[in-house]
């Protein structure tokens, strides 16, 4: 047996969104994507997918099957938040008393992640260019 040293990437809610919305602008950059990681070890944020599946995208039976099967897969992991909850609360309104910003509590849980060691993530699938700054300066690639 031979094995296969996989990538570790956590997928963005901005990611979803443009796979599975053609008028997306970012929806052939997605796509691209998709095809290049689709066997690479996926990680998927609760919160990520509370925000996506409370799209549009829930209201198309079809995609919500595929998004389904996708989610069966045994190279995706779903990652519960709970750990990061509390630290990710008190961060997201230390920000906001100190200026104004854009960032919310699901981007703090989500920059916890990215920092923590233990999951050594190796790459991050965004389009929020706050988001993957901060993953470059985790030293975590980002796509």
């Amino acid at each position: 047996m031979i094995l296969v040293n996989r990538f570790k990437i956590l997928l963005d809610t901005c990611f979803w969104i443009a796979l599975y919305n053609n008028g997306d602008q970012y929806n052939e950059v997605a796509e691209r994507i998709a095809n290049q990681i689709e066997e690479e070890e996926l990680f998927l944020p609760f919160p990520s997918l509370y925000e996506f599946i409370n799209s549009k995208f829930s209201r198309n039976r079809e995609l919500v099957f595929e998004f389904e099967n996708l989610l069966s897969r045994p190279n995706v992991h779903l990652i519960n938040d709970s750990e990061y909850l509390n630290i990710a609360l008190e961060n997201f309104f230390r920000q906001h008393k100190e200026a104004y910003t854009d960032l919310s509590l699901i981007d703090e849980v989500i920059k916890l992640m990215l920092s923590d060691r233990n999951m050594r993530i190796d790459y991050f699938v965004t389009f929020d260019e706050g988001l993957m700054n901060f993953a470059r300066s985790q030293g975590i690639r980002s796509v």
